[in-house]
């Protein structure tokens, strides 16, 4: 029998998506709201792209360092564990003019604390009041200073149709090549992609290797997932980037 397992996850959280969708979550946002993990921003934006330098501590703790071509320090994560990160400290992003953009707290891994977020020119955005990854208080402006209707800091990428369709779609193109089912071949193929600020899926590329059937027809799949929302980060509209773990199973 030949199997086909599949899950989603955001790069720099530890939410997942199982191989279906639990009932009521219909939107990629309610499932990911619904899942414990930091949260963070650190899949959204450009951020992936940029000179990444990582500095090892005790204990598997450290921090990671973002920086854009220019040199200036676009992000700055500080994990108790780095091989999941998860956070523990303050994590702050900045405008490529060295500005500050955003500053958030962490304590053991959830947003503990004020989340603080600017304009280029250095006015305030946002601030929003979380408890142990609770939000319980929040204000957005807008560039004038004068108070604006809320919405959320971050918001995932949608597909047409929701999480269920996006499982279901995935399941029905995802086919088990005939060759590499007579030789055998099976395991687990991670595809890195991203959705980008037009809703488009870009630079699609496998990341963990089976073999080239197998390799081939899970980057297939992901290249033809359209009708995607982008994600926004503070209202904006951004790259977000993701992993696709495609499981090829032979019993």
């Amino acid at each position: 029998m030949k199997r086909i397992l599949f899950a989603l996850w955001l790069t720099g959280s530890s939410a997942a998506y199982a191989q279906q969708a639990p009932a009521g979550a219909q939107s990629l946002n309610a499932y990911f709201s619904a899942q414990p993990g930091n949260h963070s921003s650190a899949g959204f934006g450009s951020g992936y792209q940029l000179r990444t330098d990582t500095v090892a501590g005790p204990n598997g703790a450290g921090i990671i360092r973002r920086y854009y071509a220019s040199g200036q320090q676009q992000e700055e994560l500080p994990c108790q564990n780095l091989s999941k990160q998860e956070l523990h400290g303050t994590h702050t992003r900045w405008f490529e003019n060295g500005q500050v953009q955003a500053v958030d707290h962490f304590v053991n891994d959830q947003r503990h604390g004020q989340l603080l977020t600017y304009y280029p020119n250095g006015t305030l955005r946002r601030r929003e009041d979380y408890a142990h990854g609770q939000s319980v208080k929040a204000e957005c402006f807008g560039p004038d200073g004068q108070p604006v209707a809320f919405f959320n800091y971050i918001q995932f990428p949608e597909y047409a149709g929701g999480l269920s369709v996006l499982l279901q779609t995935i399941g029905s193109r995802t086919r088990y090549p005939k060759e590499a089912i007579r030789h055998d071949e099976h395991g687990k193929v991670l595809v890195d992609f991203v959705i980008d600020r037009n809703g488009t899926v870009q630079q699609a590329r496998v990341r963990q290797h089976v073999s080239p059937l197998l390799d081939a027809e899970a980057l297939r799949v992901v290249n033809s997932l359209r009708s995607w929302t982008p994600g926004r980060l503070d209202g904006e509209p951004v790259d977000v980037f993701f992993t696709l773990p495609v499981t090829f199973a032979l019993r």
